[in-house]
């Protein structure tokens, strides 16, 4: 039953990550696929990147 449980919390965490990146405009990875066909370590890695950039975006915007 552990692989069960594994699925879910993998499933979830993709569909947050979606989600989240989906918020910040961001609907496919810089190579042009789609979300749902990227990995959990690709979808990971994306949302780091969305963020840091978009954090680097507001702090240039607030003249820091």
């Amino acid at each position: 039953m552990p692989s069960d449980i594994t699925q879910t919390v993998t499933d979830e965490r993709r569909e947050f990550l979606t989600n989240e990146l989906i918020k910040y405009g961001q609907y496919e990875s810089e190579d042009g696929q789609q979300l749902y066909e990227l990995s959990l370590p690709e979808l990971e890695r994306l949302h780091i990147n969305v963020k840091c950039k978009f954090g680097r975006e507001m702090s240039f915007e607030e003249g820091d």
